[in-house]
């Protein structure tokens, strides 16, 4: 598994965790993000990426979906930013902070159903970005229900999936 991949990963991996915990604060001891490190990157290479036939479309496909990230990223680390800033401020409260976590998973819908893939790889791996975004989703509606509960994030893997996919799809294209 490349580098890149395994960052995105991690990542996305953290992310997730901000995402997922709301105001709820939790310390994980390093040997329990370790343990979980490991799971997870086992799961993901364990799971072998389909096989798709080239076709012409794959190169704008795969830049589009290259660029979804890049511009998703960027728009996540600000909005964590914003929200890290209010914390130490003490001006964050926890109906801010869902609100804007629901609006960062309804911008990745938006974002993702807006990109025009002419590719089955393409439109696969946003499927697979679709899925994990609509985990998020469930389980931040779960810990509005239960806010003192502990949920996780099963979708986790789609993520995953469609990172290690998009980096096998681009490493097989041709040098121009």
């Amino acid at each position: 598994m490349s580098f890149h991949v395994k960052s995105n990963a991690l990542i996305l991996a953290i992310s997730s965790c901000l995402v997922l915990s709301a105001c709820q604060k939790q310390q994980e001891t390093k040997e329990t993000t370790t343990e979980n490190k490991s799971e997870i990157e086992k799961q993901i290479e364990q799971q072998p990426t389909k096989k798709f036939a080239n076709t012409p479309n794959d190169g704008k496909d795969i830049a589009a979906l290259i660029d979804f990230q890049e511009r998703f990223s960027e728009m996540s680390d600000e909005m964590e930013n914003e929200l890290m800033t209010m914390q130490k401020e003490g001006n964050l409260t926890p109906e801010f902070e869902i609100e804007r976590r629901k609006d960062v998973i309804n911008s990745a819908f938006s974002m993702l159903k807006a990109l025009d893939l002419k590719t089955e790889q393409g439109r696969y791996i946003q499927g697979l970005l679709y899925q994990y975004w609509e985990g998020q989703q469930t389980v931040l509606k779960q810990r509005q229900a239960q806010p003192n509960a502990s949920y996780v994030n099963s979708s986790l893997d789609q993520y995953l999936q469609a990172q290690k996919q998009l980096q096998q799809w681009k490493a097989s294209q041709p040098r121009s």
